[in-house]
């Protein structure tokens, strides 16, 4: 059996490189495993006996864990982290790099498996990745986008910087699900520091996606009370406490700040409605570019796109993946990808935007 998986992760870590040199940018990206559900379906069977610990080091050998002093309590928190050596590649020390920081989603912590493609794009493209814990998991009060949490985020990019000459003009941000919500969050508050986010299916809205799930999905409308102290009711303090882990509440602040934010929807996604997606981007688009409330219940309640927004919207990374783009839309500096799946991530889609950016010149 053990050998056996270790074939299996091989294969896996092949599949998710190109042959070839990865090293400029724009660069080309990971061909084969680049749609969420297959990507799991690779880390199914006996390898879902594996140890998350050790389903990184079989993909991605070279991303080490460490501890990160919190800024905020003095505890050590886990990430996973990884710089080039320059020095191996002939370049000149001086040289700096963009620096990929990765935020797990709800249910996972730093060790998620899912998220070793980005540990490979690094390594391969001579990228800095980190890949903090951020308080695991989103059902206690330490996690689900608290201050503690915040903190851990902005703690880790300084840890990166510390070890590695990173590039200030190209760090970016990446999330998926809760992970895309504490991107939003992140790029809502601390706009200035990032040149790119990428948030995949997010959460825009706590009390809203509590009411969402109550129901059919009990058990995150559970680990939100958990979180935020109680039900969500209209006037609650934990309705305020939603709101104070929420994008919604922030993210209009990057508006004019520089860094550039692709937000992406399955339309069909049953856990996490395609409208927290549009909102996220209503928040930051121009008035005329907006969408309305009618064209929001369309999308996410009848799972198609309104014949009015509907018109050429290909793009051959979301072809590959198998999952056609539906809708692009762009305002400023924000864009909406609206493509043909559930709550899935894209990972070159979002990976090879990012490698074309810098951050953008602050407007006035």
């Amino acid at each position: 059996m053990r050998r056996s998986a270790s074939r299996r992760w091989g294969a896996l870590a092949a599949a998710l490189t190109c042959a070839g040199a990865l090293a400029a940018a724009p660069v080309p990206g990971l061909r084969t495993v680049d749609e969420f559900k297959t990507y799991t379906a690779l880390i199914a069977s006996p390898l879902k006996r594996l140890k998350p610990r050790l389903a990184w080091k079989r993909v991605v050998p070279e991303v080490k864990e460490v501890r990160i002093p919190s800024s905020a309590d003095g505890s050590l928190q886990p990430a996973l982290f990884y710089a080039p050596d320059s020095s191996e590649e002939g370049e000149e020390r001086s040289e700096r790099r963009p620096l990929l920081v990765v935020l797990h989603s709800w249910s996972v912590n730093y060790l998620d498996p899912a998220s070793s493609p980005y540990g490979l794009w690094a390594v391969r493209n001579g990228w800095v990745f980190v890949h903090p814990d951020f308080r695991g998991r989103f059902n206690r009060p330490e996690a689900a986008g608290s201050e503690l949490a915040v903190r851990d985020v902005l703690d880790a990019v300084a840890y990166a910087r510390e070890r590695a000459r990173v590039d200030s003009e190209r760090i970016y941000l990446v999330g998926y699900s809760g992970g895309a919500m504490m991107a939003l969050t992140m790029a809502g508050r601390y706009p200035e520091l990032w040149a790119g986010a990428v948030a995949w299916v997010p959460v825009f809205d706590l009390a809203q996606w509590h009411e969402e799930t109550r129901r059919k999905y009990p058990r995150y409308a559970r680990e939100i009370r958990a979180a935020c102290g109680g039900e969500p009711v209209s006037g609650s303090e934990a309705a305020q406490e939603c709101l104070r882990r929420s994008p919604s509440s922030y993210l209009e602040r990057a508006r004019g700040k520089g860094v550039r934010i692709l937000v992406g929807a399955g339309i069909d996604d049953p856990l996490v409605s395609p409208a927290h997606s549009l909102a996220a981007f209503n928040a930051l688009a121009r008035s005329e570019d907006r969408f309305s409330k009618r064209q929001i219940e369309r999308i996410s309640r009848e799972g198609r796109v309104p014949a009015e927004l509907s018109g050429a919207a290909e793009d051959s990374r979301y072809e590959e993946a198998g999952k056609p783009l539906l809708l692009h839309r762009s305002s400023g500096q924000i864009t909406l990808h609206v493509y043909s799946g559930r709550h899935d991530v894209i990972y070159n889609a979002g990976l090879l935007w990012l490698a074309e950016l810098q951050r953008a010149p602050r407007s006035k």
